[in-house]
């Protein structure tokens, strides 16, 4: 189950993606805030590019009301942890919180991750976090995977009804703008931010563009725009989420079925891992 903190209601309620800015309202304190990387869980978990099979920044919402920097890491990321990755989050305090500057920062430190010599890197986000990460792909080769579960910015149906719209359209600019990483989207049933019928446009874009992609469309038992912080998301797709970004290059259209049963097959080592060839006779 997730841990309870003083912000799990910020989870669960109002931790809604905006493009509202208001750090110039409150100089002072967001000439004070800073974001910061920091492992998602404690430190001495941590395996070092070495020997971690790659490492996953998290990133989560953003909220008006509550500070979604201290909401739980959802279930799913410690799956990660489990298949030998270093898992991250990057908290970012909601008054310094906007589109460009928290993607530039997520983009940077997945540069830093890959200059430290993880040999994969993987951002994953929800709502507000998952834009931001599918803008740090657009600008970083260092990204190899992305994940975006709930992908919204641009506010829902009740707070912004004529704008929220946009929740589509710049997803979709966003997935036309990837370098090379590979895209996982997931889309829920009654999302009162997602303006409906994303799922086949994203996986046409991604398609046309021929990157590899997994695309989710409204799961049976996962509702809302939270699905993806709940045990029940990190149990039927947390394995698959895993194989999906230790994926190496490919194309088109990818699904968990496929994509578990190729982790769980055996690995041949290759000829430069060998120390030594047999001998003939």
């Amino acid at each position: 189950m997730l841990a309870r903190s003083p912000c799990t209601v910020c989870v669960a309620f109002i931790c809604m993606a905006t493009a509202v800015v208001i750090a110039s309202a409150f100089p002072v304190e967001a000439a004070a805030a800073q974001d910061q990387l920091v492992p998602a869980q404690d430190e001495a978990s941590l395996l070092g590019a070495a020997r971690a099979q790659g490492a996953v920044i998290w990133s989560h919402g953003r909220s008006l009301q509550k500070e979604c920097s201290l909401v739980p890491t959802p279930d799913y990321i410690s799956a990660f942890r489990a298949a030998g990755w270093d898992i991250f989050r990057l908290n970012r305090p909601s008054i310094i919180d906007t589109l460009p500057d928290s993607a530039a920062t997520l983009a940077r430190e997945a540069e830093g991750l890959k200059y430290k010599g993880y040999r994969r890197v993987a951002l994953a986000g929800q709502s507000f976090g998952g834009f931001i990460s599918l803008i740090a792909a657009g600008r970083s080769d260092a990204v190899d995977a992305v994940i975006a579960t709930a992908p919204a910015a641009y506010g829902s149906a009740q707070s912004n009804p004529f704008g929220y719209g946009l929740n589509a359209t710049r997803l979709y600019d966003l997935l036309g703008a990837v370098r090379h990483a590979r895209v996982a989207l997931f889309f829920f049933d009654g999302d009162i931010f997602d303006p409906g019928g994303r799922a086949p446009i994203a996986d046409e874009i991604l398609r046309t563009r021929g990157l590899a992609h997994l695309v989710i469309d409204r799961p049976a038992g996962l509702p809302t725009h939270w699905a993806s912080i709940s045990p029940a998301f990190a149990a039927q797709f947390g394995p698959c989420l895993v194989a999906f970004a230790a994926g190496g290059p490919g194309s088109g259209a990818l699904n968990c079925r496929d994509l578990e049963a190729a982790a769980q097959r055996p690995q041949l080592p290759v000829l430069s891992q060998l120390t030594s060839l047999p001998k003939r006779y």
